[in-house]
């Protein structure tokens, strides 16, 4: 057998060079391009400056005391905004149903729907309408977890009870009633009336009376 010849150094060297040259082998160290991110940072700020820019442009010719004084007092406004926008949404997440307890829990004594009725009632003499409400909205959860005798899944939101009993007109038309209440009165921190409470209070019977499959009921006509 005719045997090989064994390339020397410089041959093995002179190929090596000639592989790595390709396109293939890049062994240089790239830095990433953050261009992109500067300019969107740049643009993000600019259109946040834009409206005070704009307001204070168009107080020119006014004291530098009143100017500076518009633009700090709308970002105060502004600040107050976000941090109720997010204490709101931190309220719900801390008490998504609006009734101030907890769920049942293995090993805890559980709450019987009708001490959160007596609260209620107690609420309601002291004109206290919207904790009223948020009791009775407690009371009825508990009717439903009685209901099917098992507790509900925790952290379980309003929508999310919506959605659960949509297929149970009579459940579902009460539950809006106690949600639109709860959201627009107490998460939206409006007047809870004596009128509100009413409506609630008949949507709480119709959680502990409604027959499965029965129609809806029409609050307030």
């Amino acid at each position: 057998m005719e045997s090989q010849s064994v390339p020397d150094a410089s041959q093995v060297r002179s190929k090596a060079a000639e592989i790595l040259a390709r396109d293939d082998y890049d062994l240089e160290v790239r830095r990433v391009d953050s261009t992109w991110l500067n300019e969107l940072v740049l643009e993000v700020l600019s259109w946040l400056i834009a409206p005070f820019r704009w307001i204070y442009e168009l107080t020119e010719g006014w004291p530098d005391i009143f100017r500076w004084g518009i633009i700090l007092a709308l970002v105060a406004v502004i600040c107050f905004l976000l941090w109720h926008i997010i204490g709101s949404i931190a309220k719900a997440l801390r008490d998504p149903l609006g009734g101030g307890a907890k769920l049942p829990v293995a090993g805890r004594a559980v709450v019987e729907p009708e001490e959160f009725e007596r609260k209620a009632e107690s609420a309601r003499i002291a004109a206290d309408y919207i904790t009223a409400v948020r009791l009775l909205f407690r009371a009825g959860v508990l009717q439903l977890e009685r209901r099917e005798s098992r507790p509900l899944k925790r952290g379980l939101t309003n929508r999310a009870l919506l959605r659960r009993y949509k297929d149970q007109p009579v459940l579902s038309g009460a539950l809006q009633t106690f949600v639109e209440v709860v959201d627009a009165k107490w998460y939206g921190e409006g007047a809870c009336e004596e009128a509100d409470y009413s409506l609630c209070r008949a949507a709480y019977e119709d959680l502990r009376h409604a027959p499965k499959g029965s129609k809806p009921h029409v609050y307030g006509a």
